[in-house]
């Protein structure tokens, strides 16, 4: 699979890529770079946000050349190496009017299950809910129990409310055809008292997870480099301790965490147009250790590495070092 179209377009479509909740997941980026969204996390893998939005936005790319370039992507792929396609990516999928009828063309293409990663920040706009619906995975976000909170984790956009957002994903619950899982990213920092890691915020999110009862709570951590170089990943044990802590609480939903299994298998892949592009699109959008990268295209680390070192070489890849593991990403 190409990371560029024939006409120099950055491809919407990556990956496989591996996801410790969702297998082998074949990505497409409806937002591409540079990043837009309507949160500007501190923890966020893909940096600082470049266009903060606080609304819907049109798209530069739409339902037809998303199309084009899955065409192009499967017609690469062995279908079976693929788990769920997902909407992810450089951006908030969310914010583009158009999702709903990308993901029903989507469908038409691939018999595999599709999953929508979102910050949950528009899930109050009836439109966007009605776009979600079309999904069989939505994997929404609430790192924060209160305004306070979202706008020292998230940085929001202005106008995005804390209240709009946990009554959005109530209502989203009610509509979904799918399921509807709350992902929780939970973090430390060198900045003091910056963290969602205490008793009084961790037993206000379980009392918001009662509320809006998904059918799963994923508790997660930061495990790639940060938008900040303050924030700090929980060890596994803090982990696996604040997930029993949600499985005493959420009774109603199943609670899993980063740590509770490894990814699947390797996705074997078949046919390389261009190496570069491929690892170009993958850390374009997420940062990746060599071994990641060797693992999504079924490459050897040393090809791989290769690969990394000539585009370090012509300045289109810089190298990070996080948690004592080195990354590679755009510059």
């Amino acid at each position: 699979m190409r990371g560029a179209s024939d006409m120099g377009r950055t491809s919407t479509v990556y990956g496989p890529v591996l996801s410790w909740r969702l297998g082998r997941s074949l990505g497409i980026d409806v937002l591409p770079p540079p990043k837009t969204c309507t949160f500007d996390c501190v923890y966020c893998q893909l940096g600082r946000t470049v266009r903060k939005v606080s609304g819907l936005v049109q798209a530069q790319v739409g339902k037809k050349e998303v199309l084009e370039d899955l065409g192009k992507a499967l017609a690469l792929l062995n279908p079976s190496s693929i788990d769920y396609v997902t909407f992810s990516g450089s951006g908030e999928p969310t914010l583009i009017p158009e999702l709903g009828e990308i993901i029903e063309g989507v469908r038409s293409l691939i018999e595999k299950p599709i999953a929508v990663l979102t910050n949950s920040s528009l899930v109050n706009l009836a439109e966007v809910r009605r776009n979600l619906v079309a999904a069989d995975l939505v994997v929404a976000k609430l790192d924060a129990p209160d305004q306070p909170a979202l706008e020292a984790i998230n940085r929001p956009a202005e106008g995005i409310l804390h209240e709009d957002i946990v009554e959005g994903l109530m209502r989203l619950r009610n509509e979904v055809r799918g399921k509807l899982a709350l992902q929780i990213m939970f973090f430390e920092s060198r900045v003091g008292g910056l963290t969602n890691v205490n008793e009084e915020m961790i037993g206000n999110l379980t009392r918001l997870t009662e509320l809006i009862e998904p059918d799963e709570v994923q508790i997660n951590t930061p495990t790639r480099p940060p938008s900040e170089g303050y924030v700090l990943a929980l060890r596994p044990n803090l982990i696996q301790a604040i997930a029993e802590r949600f499985s005493a609480s959420a009774r109603q939903s199943k609670v899993v965490s980063r740590y509770d299994k490894k990814a699947g298998d390797t996705p074997k892949r078949i046919g390389h147009e261009d190496v570069e592009s491929e690892v170009l699109g993958l850390i374009g959008r997420r940062s990746c250790r060599a071994s990641d990268i060797a693992a999504s295209l079924n490459l050897s680390t040393e090809v791989v590495m290769e690969v990394l070192n000539d585009l370090k070489i012509q300045g289109r890849v810089s190298e990070i070092k996080y948690a004592g593991e080195e990354y590679y990403r755009s510059p």
